[in-house]
């Protein structure tokens, strides 16, 4: 027994000299690590799946330590100026997620690019699309951010809606039009938003005529002639009936642009509700509606036409490939070059005998949008500046990838934190946490997806599913101009078109509310002096013709 008694112990002896002999070869503890944190997943819907995976991340290395400090997107200009002030301190952060931004160029000493990175790391961020890191570059071209997840918007068609009734997806302004004519009579919307939230609309027929250039000068207070023809478009597709009603007596109390959201839609159903419901033929909608539009519609994405364009002009239109593994009629377009829409359209090549029998004419028409001239393909194959646009049709599908992580300068030369820093970021773009983080049906930023991942997308919204397939497809993406810093903008030019349209006010009353933030519907309206002047001479007429 003492023989059996003294053999283990020597046994359990020997085991421990030869653990404490392994620890010392190379096997040491690793050193405890604290890595401070800065995100701007503050809102409840994406605090859960953040705060997962860090929990995920930790849980694989005990021995970091992530002091984490999360704000909302609201507060996020903060972030900016806390990350300035504390950079030096012992505080300042070693990896932040935040927005892509003209902010984030002055704080670029900060923080290292991916293709530094990649010199030490080559497969580092190698799950995330190359045209996203291209689209979140600053503007001294570093590819400083790391996206996860982008916002997008889109036009959907009710494409069964257009068949049945003879007419074919619009490709033309002629077709926007000749199709409002056509659903009033039954009647249908033909746009299933209402005037005052046009603000996308607006944005994609002034961006289609002058590009994002005519959407600057009109951010900065200077909207050039674009956005007086696209005015004019509106007011004309309104008195068309193509929008929703909106009860015409909201508009008299109108003092500011705030004032609108809350009167003039409160008698009219949703945008969703008119397009599930075939009361509207077309919807503008964003990845927050994604889930809510019914998979049993024919609908699709397209590009709305650009103003002014004629239905027996000859110009290159969408094309698109019905792929089998999308389901519920949702299509997403194979573009030239796989892209989505470019900010300036390219000029597609004309094949040799296009060329051949291409012929240039002209054609002047006098319609109340404006006198239009328009141009074929040249026998070069040249087009002139005001068709380029045309003749590269795009999906009509934006696609914002405007936030994402950063590392620090401050942690890659640690060598204690290095490592640790770029692990948390790529935790993040693990498949399964990254569409963790698209709850809200963000456009994921990765490259690719697994067949299981990719069919379960599909299963869940086939228009998700599109908007997906067509980011993987693409080497580069316009961003939409409709950002938080300009929200306020866009709600002035939903207040403008909607009440140039009911007549509230003039053109160059309109032109210039959506060019002065500080000016209101009140500040510029002539309508309710005249309304006021005409009523007191209806007074002092009655008066006058009493005995």
């Amino acid at each position: 027994m003492k023989r059996t008694m003294r053999a283990w112990l020597s046994l359990t002896l020997a085991g421990c000299l030869l653990c404490t002999s392994l620890c010392a070869c190379g096997g040491e503890k690793k050193k405890n690590i604290l890595l401070h944190t800065f995100s701007t997943f503050g809102d409840e819907k994406d605090l859960a799946a953040y705060s997962a995976v860090i929990a995920g991340y930790t849980k694989q290395r005990r021995h970091v330590v992530v002091n984490d400090t999360t704000t909302t997107r609201a507060n996020s200009y903060k972030m900016a100026l806390s990350i300035a002030s504390t950079y030096r301190g012992a505080d300042a952060p070693d990896v932040v997620y935040f927005a892509a931004q003209s902010d984030m160029d002055e704080l670029a000493d900060y923080f290292m690019t991916v293709d530094d990175i990649r010199k030490d790391y080559p497969a580092f961020a190698s799950r995330v699309s190359e045209a996203a890191l291209d689209s979140t570059a600053a503007s001294d071209g570093g590819r400083y951010c790391i996206p996860v997840r982008g916002e997008w918007q889109g036009i959907v068609v009710n494409a069964a809606m257009f068949r049945k009734s003879g007419l074919r997806i619009p490709e033309t302004w002629d077709d926007i039009e000749r199709a409002a004519r056509h659903f009033s009579k039954n009647p249908v919307s033909m746009f299933a938003n209402t005037l005052d939230d046009s603000g996308a609309l607006v944005e994609y027929m002034v961006r289609s005529l002058g590009g994002l250039d005519s959407v600057r000068t009109a951010v900065d207070g200077k909207p050039d002639e674009n956005w007086a023809k696209v005015m004019r478009a509106i007011t004309e597709l309104d008195e068309l009936n193509a929008f929703p009603k909106m009860p015409a007596e909201s508009f008299d109390s109108l003092v500011s642009p705030s004032d609108l959201k809350h009167t003039a839609t409160e008698t009219t159903a949703s945008p969703i509700d008119l397009y599930n419901h075939e009361k509207a033929a077309i919807l503008l909608m964003d990845n927050t509606m994604a889930g809510q539009v019914n998979a049993d519609l024919d609908s699709r994405y397209i590009a709305l036409p650009r103003v002014g364009t004629f239905s027996s002009v000859e110009i290159t239109t969408t094309r698109f490939v019905y792929p089998t593994d999308v389901q519920y009629g949702a299509v997403y377009p194979r573009m030239t070059a796989n892209t989505l829409p470019p900010t300036t359209a390219e000029t597609n090549t004309t094949t040799a005998a296009a060329k051949k029998t291409a012929s240039t004419t002209t054609r002047t028409t006098s319609r109340r949008i404006t006198s239009t001239t328009t141009h074929r393909t040249t026998a070069d194959g040249t087009v002139s500046p005001s068709d380029k646009e045309d003749k590269k049709r795009d999906s009509g599908l934006y696609v914002s990838f405007a936030e994402g992580f950063y590392i620090t300068k401050k942690a890659y030369y640690d060598s204690d934190k290095r490592e640790a820093a770029l692990d948390f970021v790529e935790s993040f773009l693990e498949e399964q946490n990254c569409i963790r983080l698209c709850a809200d049906y963000q456009a994921p930023s990765l490259v690719s997806l697994s067949k299981d991942t990719d069919s379960k997308l599909n299963r869940q919204s086939g228009l998700y599913h599109a908007v997906v397939k067509a980011v993987q497809n693409s080497d580069r993406f316009v961003t939409s101009a409709r950002t938080q810093e300009t929200s306020y903008f866009w709600n002035r030019c939903s207040v403008a078109v909607s009440c140039l349209s009911k007549g509230i006010l003039k053109q160059e009353e309109a032109l210039r509310l959506i060019a002065d933030p500080q000016l209101t519907v009140k500040d510029v309206c002539s309508y309710k002096q005249k309304k006021t002047a005409a009523q007191t001479r209806r007074t002092k007429a009655t008066v006058r013709s009493k005995p």
